[in-house]
């Protein structure tokens, strides 16, 4: 293991992270000049420590796939440690719930341990908003930068779609683009789509500071909102329509949107992961509708398809908002939205728990083989996006998701042990955090249930957050002994 090569590569982070604190120091020196040092100091400690870093490791060595994932795994560690720190010196909070908030936002899971985070100061909320935000743009490029190991859980399928560390650019349609050209388009796009969300958000009635944090949410698939009551506390037509698109957006690929910005529309039709997406969208939100418009409280068809999509499209691109509680919603519709939790949106989104493009695969997968029952002699080629997949993308799928139910029962059962919840609640808290859900069913329901619990049940929950944040197999190898030999 090149230790010298990570820790060079570590001081960019913590640079970076220095830089991003600037932010929100500016905006507490228009709110509350005090609560600047909370900023500055973890500022400084992380120009500190990148200059240590600097000056005692030097670059040298290849930077191998291992270097990568301890980097990578090193790297949100930092990342999540330090962006705690103004949010346990401003909020009455302990350090442990700091930290809890703090991996909440950067892996864009959306719990909190704020059950009242409308008397948090301004700048504290927008520091929250902002957190789950790069934590978005942190999974974009977690796509991006280990394709190997997103390879081994099946997501080689848009291998055509990912930027390959070992190739020297990618195409679209006649331009061969390299990785800066590919990096600055994601992060024009990315800051585009949240300013075009934060103006239909001020047209819509909010303020310059909601809109912002809540265009920081939805682009990250997070939950965190600035009000207890999240979306119920200003939701109208207008803004649930353009969260709508906004949410259906943030769950597609990212190199399908860069594509589309470079005006190449060709082929469109193949993109079948993006199809299926929509496809799972539009059913779900009917059905959900249609259960809505037959029920007792609801007689408005446009009203019951407007909630119904909103909600859907929350559940399957895991950004887990809401603007009413849908556990009063006729038994079919809570039916529907409990399926959306275990449908995903696009690879390549900041959107985390089975991938829809993973999906397609177990789905093609099972076809193939009630054909080979009636049809033995046959030869029926697996085909994704006119490209062959081999059987064992959909093994390495199927043990995946075998794993992600294992590490969810696992976990449901020691935070029984480890708090007063039920077993139900306990296994949706835990499914909310692996999958980065925001939201789920029973207890979970509520963004801030995490509040009530004892901070040695907040530990595993991290650890959970961090775990489907990063994909299991990454995890799972490293804690392989065999990964830390030479």
């Amino acid at each position: 293991m090149n230790w010298h090569t990570i820790f060079h590569r570590l001081q960019w982070i913590l640079g970076g992270i220095s830089i991003v604190l600037i932010l929100p120091t500016i905006y507490a020196l228009f709110e509350d000049v005090d609560s600047t040092s909370a900023y500055l100091l973890p500022s400084a400690i992380s120009l500190i420590l990148a200059f240590l870093l600097k000056r005692f490791h030097h670059s040298g060595g290849i930077f191998r796939l291992r270097e990568g994932l301890v980097f990578l795994f090193l790297s949100y560690l930092i990342t999540i440690f330090i962006f705690a720190i103004p949010i346990w010196l401003i909020a009455d909070v302990s350090y442990s719930e700091a930290l809890f908030e703090s991996t909440s936002g950067v892996t864009t899971s959306g719990a909190t341990v704020f059950e009242d985070v409308e008397s948090l100061a301004a700048h504290l909320q927008f520091w929250r908003a902002f957190i789950q935000s790069i934590g978005g743009l942190a999974t974009i490029l977690l796509f991006l930068y280990v394709p190997p190991i997103i390879g081994v859980a099946g997501l080689q399928l848009s291998r055509q779609e990912s930027l390959r560390i070992q190739s020297p650019g990618t195409q679209f349609g006649k331009k061969v683009w390299g990785i800066p050209q590919i990096l600055f388009k994601i992060l024009f796009i990315y800051i585009s789509l949240h300013i075009l969300s934060s103006i239909w958000m001020v047209l819509g009635g909010l303020d310059l500071h909601d809109a912002i944090c809540h265009s920081f949410g939805i682009w990250a698939t997070s939950g965190f909102s600035n009000y207890n009551d999240g979306w119920a506390a200003f939701g109208t037509p207008f803004l649930e329509w353009g969260a709508i698109l906004f949410m259906i957006t943030a769950g597609t690929n990212i190199l399908f949107v860069v594509r589309l910005h470079s005006q190449n529309w060709q082929n469109i039709h193949n993109e079948s992961e993006w199809l299926w997406y929509l496809l799972a969208v539009s059913l779900l939100s009917v059905t959900c509708a249609m259960f809505l418009n037959f029920g007792d409280n609801f007689l408005n068809f446009e009203e019951s398809l407007r909630d119904g999509l909103f909600q859907s499209i929350s559940m399957v691109t895991n950004t887990g908002i809401q603007f009413e509680s849908y556990l009063n919603w006729p038994v079919g519709a809570q039916a529907i939205l409990f399926l959306a939790l275990f449908i995903g949106a696009c690879t390549g989104s900041s959107s985390s728990g089975m991938r829809m493009q993973q999906l397609v695969v177990m789905w093609k997968y099972l076809y193939s083989l009630s054909r080979r029952v009636l049809q033995p002699m046959e030869i029926i080629p697996l085909r994704i996006n006119g490209k062959t997949v081999g059987e064992d993308a959909f093994q390495a799928i199927l043990v995946l998701f075998g794993v992600h139910l294992l590490v969810s029962l696992l976990g449901g059962f020691l935070l029984t042990i480890l708090s007063d919840l039920d077993i139900f609640s306990s296994w949706q808290m835990v499914l909310v955090c692996l999958w980065n859900l925001g939201t789920g069913f029973g207890l979970s329901h509520n963004p801030a249930l995490a509040a009530t619990l004892p901070d040695v049940a907040k530990v595993p929950l991290m650890f959970i957050m961090l775990l489907g944040r990063l994909e299991l197999f990454v995890v799972l190898l490293l804690c392989m002994p065999s990964f830390w030999k030479s």
